[in-house]
């Protein structure tokens, strides 16, 4: 993927999660160091593709009533950390969505969850293939590494990467 842009760009994994809130937090604070532009993105997959042929039609939903869906949470996701930010929702595996979209990043943050107490950490097959196969840096966040404070008023001059 080709960008045009003379900003550097971070891209976020955005899930509905807590561990993807806190990794759009910190790219936020590491973009406004770098002047990069941020690119939140969401891998979506549609759920009718994987349903059985004798589950209840009653209970599918389209692609596109799936995708808008998607679509929506992951704004009131991104919008409640960064409003000034349109996150990117693309139909696709996880990983390779976000590899796709990495390529010519300057980094690409990923949030991983709190283990249970006692219990070590753990990556994701997503976290491991970004980290084995990013064309760039891979920062892996968990939620107890960041502060649950409002971003700053000087974010609203972050902008997010051109839509493509």
């Amino acid at each position: 993927m080709t960008h045009n842009t003379t900003r550097p760009r971070i891209v976020v994994g955005v899930s509905h999660s807590p561990a993807a809130t806190a990794a759009l937090r910190w790219a936020l604070g590491e973009a406004g160091l770098r002047g990069a532009e941020i690119e939140p993105v969401h891998a979506w997959q549609w759920s009718g593709q994987h349903r059985a042929s004798y589950a209840p039609m009653g209970t599918w939903r389209s692609h596109d009533e799936e995708y808008a869906a998607a679509r929506e949470q992951t704004r009131r996701v991104v919008g409640h950390v960064a409003p000034c930010l349109e996150p990117i929702v693309t139909h696709g595996p996880p990983a390779q969505v976000l590899l796709t979209h990495c390529e010519g990043a300057e980094m690409l943050v990923l949030g991983i969850r709190n283990p249970e107490p006692g219990t070590p950490v753990a990556a994701t097959p997503v976290v491991v293939a970004c980290i084995m196969s990013a064309p760039c840096p891979v920062v892996v966040v968990s939620p107890r590494s960041i502060a649950l404070r409002p971003v700053p008023a000087h974010a609203g001059g972050l902008t997010a990467a051109p839509a493509r």
